[in-house]
């Protein structure tokens, strides 16, 4: 009897977790608004970019992984699990992203952006200092990717999410 178990590494398992949240993140934002509104790109467009870039990586990785994991079966009969020290990294960003998304719709880009890209950054740094640093990286960092959608993409956001 064949047994899922060999399957459940995180080289599998990660990148099956990352579609499945890249697929509710396109979701929620389609739901927002369409990509294109009057010929123009919308505030929705960039997520629906990032799933068409990041979704078939997340894809291949996850079929790269079986693929391994059968040719070491074949190979040795069973799969050798390696333990590694386990990162609680990859839960907090969606975390992060599953707020985001969540919090989107109330406080709208203004809020959220640099506070995504601070949390962002908190997670990815191992020795968490400049903080007043991180927090002008994060500010710059919306305010350019603001500026990119209205002036550059025309995007115009509504109101609520100014």
């Amino acid at each position: 009897m064949k047994t899922l178990k060999p399957y459940l590494q995180a080289k599998v398992t990660i990148p099956f977790f990352m579609q499945v949240a890249l697929i509710i993140y396109v979701i929620s934002a389609l739901q927002l608004a369409p990509p294109m509104v009057d010929g123009l790109l919308s505030e929705s467009s960039f997520p629906f970019l990032i799933f068409l870039i990041a979704s078939p990586a997340a894809i291949k990785l996850f079929l790269d992984g079986l693929k391994a994991i059968k040719k070491e079966i074949a190979e040795t009969g069973s799969v050798v699990v390696v333990k590694k020290k386990k990162s609680i990294k990859p839960a907090l960003i969606v975390l992060i992203m599953a707020v985001f998304i969540l919090l989107f719709e109330i406080l709208g880009f203004t809020i959220l952006a640099p506070l995504y890209v601070f949390f962002f950054m908190l997670i990815y740094d191992d020795k968490p200092q400049d903080i007043v640093k991180k927090i002008i990286y994060a500010l710059l960092i919306g305010v350019v990717v603001y500026v990119m959608y209205v002036i550059g993409f025309d995007i115009r956001f509504p109101e609520l999410w100014r």
